[in-house]
């Protein structure tokens, strides 16, 4: 798959941004460094696929021949896993008991903001 999007957020320079715009994922840094047009396709990226999808096993689906086209993608796309999401399943993981020892896939999916606790409670038990 196609690991997309922003890096570690600062929360000191979105002092003024409220929660749900997720400033621990946004890292102005990383959006300057990256911008190669008047658009930064990973800022529309990470804003927009902040939801998460699992699947028991390494079977989730890759982009196949469109990944030319999907990477640089500003949305969530086949085969795609954001940066903010793995990380965050990654830490979750961490103190879900049935994702001990277990292999599973991460993919992005659409979505204004990530997971909750709750939600995440739910993933992890679908595996």
């Amino acid at each position: 798959g196609t690991l997309k999007g922003g890096g570690c957020g600062d929360l000191s320079e979105y002092s003024t941004i409220k929660e749900e715009s997720c400033p621990q994922f946004l890292g102005k840094a990383f959006y300057d460094y990256e911008k190669r047009d008047i658009i930064n396709w990973n800022l529309l990226f990470d804003c927009s696929s902040r939801g998460v999808t699992l699947t028991k096993g390494d079977v989730m689906e890759g982009p196949g021949i469109k990944a030319v086209f999907t990477a640089t993608a500003p949305q969530a796309s086949i085969g795609d896993t954001s940066r903010c999401g793995i990380a965050e399943a990654m830490v979750k993981s961490l103190s879900m008991e049935n994702a001990g020892n277990a292999d599973f896939g991460i993919a992005a999916a659409e979505g204004r903001v990530p997971p909750t606790d709750a939600e995440w409670e739910a993933l992890f038990r679908a595996l």
